[in-house]
């Protein structure tokens, strides 16, 4: 990681990395389709859009966190290109949080899973994976700390917890700082000097090149893609304004 700490490491870097890849591959829009409004982002690219949108918006809650507590996202772990969202570590313990952004949805939680507009998702056991990665990482450090796993909600209308689940959190964006700073204190000092130093060391994880300058390109097309929204509000507001011309000759007077 070029010698920066993990706590360098911009909330979303992996899934940012992943739209950067994809829109720059796109070719650029014409002045034509500037003009109407016409998204700049391909369509394989919006869902790894919105998911940086929901990684950034965690990423600044936790940033609130008291100064005993530490947090660090897109932590690559295990094979491939796996990664833990948000890794916190605090006094009340380790916590590996995954964000998951459905704006508008309806999210149904069980024991045994979550169904997303009806649609199950494999949120549960995804969790339970990542936390028993970063757990082993411990057990091997010799550190004894708890991890728990949590999935933080971003933007959705509705979130039920039907049944609990026994070993994963489900819980909206704006209610995790509270409920991280409220969890009992269960590491020393020493502990917990240990478990941030070992996840801020980049030879902790995965190897990983990531370009310094991800969340720049990223916020650029982000104010692109915004900008093209404006547009398109705009040419629909023009729209009705003209239909309502049209009709008022016929309207009773």
């Amino acid at each position: 990681m070029s010698g920066q700490r993990m706590r360098d490491r911009a909330p979303g870097t992996a899934v940012m990395e992943q739209v950067v890849r994809l829109q720059e591959a796109t070719p650029p829009r014409s002045s034509l389709a500037r003009a109407f409004g016409v998204d700049p982002l391909p369509a394989d690219a919006q869902p790894w859009f919105t998911g940086a949108l929901g990684e950034r918006q965690v990423g600044a809650a936790l940033g609130r966190l008291p100064i005993d507590w530490s947090a660090f996202h897109a932590v690559p772990v295990g094979s491939g290109d796996a990664d833990v969202d948000h890794l916190v570590v605090g006094p009340g313990g380790v916590f590996v949080v995954n964000t998951k952004h459905h704006r508008g949805a309806r999210l149904a939680v069980y024991d045994r899973s979550v169904l997303v507009n009806g649609v199950k998702k494999p949120y549960l056991r995804n969790a339970d994976l990542e936390a028993s990665r970063v757990r082993g990482l411990l057990v091997r450090a010799g550190i004894e700390a708890p991890v728990h796993a949590a999935i933080v909600v971003v933007g959705a209308k509705e979130v039920r917890i039907h049944r609990k689940p026994v070993r994963t959190a489900v819980l909206r964006s704006d209610s995790l700082v509270r409920w991280l700073t409220r969890r009992p204190a269960v590491l020393d000092d020493e502990t917990l000097a240990q478990a941030t130093q070992l996840f801020d060391d980049p030879a902790s994880w995965r190897a990983v090149a990531s370009p310094h300058d991800t969340a720049e390109r990223f916020s650029a097309i982000e104010r692109e893609v915004r900008s093209a929204q404006l547009v398109r509000a705009g040419w629909g507001l023009a729209g009705g304004l003209a239909l309502l011309a049209a009709a008022l000759p016929f309207l009773p007077h």
